[in-house]
């Protein structure tokens, strides 16, 4: 009789521990199948994201005070995904620099990369995961103004671009986008550095694979750059005669800035298409999964586009295109 009532008693206290579990939601019972890295946000109330803070315009302290457009938008996704998660959720921005941007991504300096970063195969090794488009843009032209006029005969129009020295940021999502444009250099014919160069074939190539019929346009010289304070110096100077730069990364510094406006002129159309995703580890799919529904919402928010406006021109784009349209 003893033995059944301490029976009794044991199954009893057993579920009162349920009871309470599931009125708490202890995360050991409620979230058996979350990732290690959304338990540490939740337990954290942050998410860390990686970004290049020399992107003036996107992400670059100004008076000591981090500040450009995917600053702002960054606190946007935070309250979405605070939203979702019902706790509140803060940005923590972490500075990398864009050579390795990806690779510490793999390493967990950070749990999402939230800095102007278009699709590319290139990534594939590294197991990333894409979201859906923060921000629909592309490279335009751009070039030095003198008297409040472009120089060098350069305009909006790749074919202006003839014969000219061009400067642009180091990236295989540009140098496509002005392949597809029709750009590329006489005295790259031949060369085996495909990645890196603009040889002719490799230009009609991609015009091939766009689909699209664009007339070719021969250029002396394209010039890669890793840090973009160099390439605004380069075009501000003269020393070239265009740049072919993000729109999100040159609109704020041509018509703002108090070091660059005046002697940079950007033009507003871009002579391409590509987007920018936020990129978590493929592992991470549940974060993947929240992210993907944040920056749906995001971008349908009324500061969305007040921002777009403060930092990349006054229209909006919507291109309606993936990542695997990159592949």
């Amino acid at each position: 009789m003893k033995c059944a009532c301490s029976f009794r008693t044991s199954i009893g206290f057993f579920q009162s521990l349920i009871i309470i579990f599931l009125a708490v939601g202890l995360p050991a019972f409620a979230c058996a199948d979350e990732s290690a890295t959304l338990s540490q946000i939740k337990q954290d109330g942050k998410i860390r994201l990686g970004m290049y803070l020399s992107f003036a315009g996107l992400s670059f302290k100004q008076r000591g005070k981090l500040t450009g457009l995917e600053v702002g938008l960054s606190e946007i996704l935070c309250d979405e995904l605070s939203h979702d998660l019902g706790i509140k959720i803060m940005p923590e921005i972490v500075n990398q620099e864009w050579s390795q941007i990806v690779q510490r991504l793999r390493d967990g300096k950070y749990h999402a990369i939230f800095s102007a970063l278009i699709p590319s195969p290139l990534y594939n090794r590294y197991k990333v995961r894409y979201s859906r488009s923060y921000l629909d843009t592309g490279p335009v032209i751009c070039t030095q103004e003198i008297d409040g006029r472009p120089a060098k005969d350069v305009t909006g129009a790749v074919s202006s671009l003839i014969n000219k020295r061009i400067v642009v940021i180091n990236d295989p999502a540009v140098r496509r986008v002005m392949r597809r444009a029709g750009i590329y250099v006489p005295r790259d014919d031949g060369s085996v550095e495909i990645e890196r160069n603009f040889p002719k074939s490799e230009t009609e190539a991609e015009i091939e694979r766009s689909g699209k019929e664009v007339p070719l346009i021969p250029v002396k010289e394209v010039i890669q750059v890793d840090e973009m304070p160099f390439i605004y110096k380069l075009i501000a100077e003269g020393a070239v005669d265009a740049g072919v730069i993000d729109l999100g990364i040159i609109w704020w510094v041509a018509n703002n800035s108090k070091r660059w406006s005046k002697r940079i002129i950007a033009f507003p159309e871009p002579i391409g298409k590509y987007i920018y995703c936020v990129i978590t580890r493929s592992e991470d799919a549940d974060l993947g999964d929240l992210i993907d529904k944040a920056v749906s919402r995001m971008i349908e928010n009324p500061r969305y586009s007040q921002l777009c406006k403060k930092w990349h021109g006054n229209k909006i784009f919507k291109w309606n295109m993936e990542a695997t349209d990159f592949y």
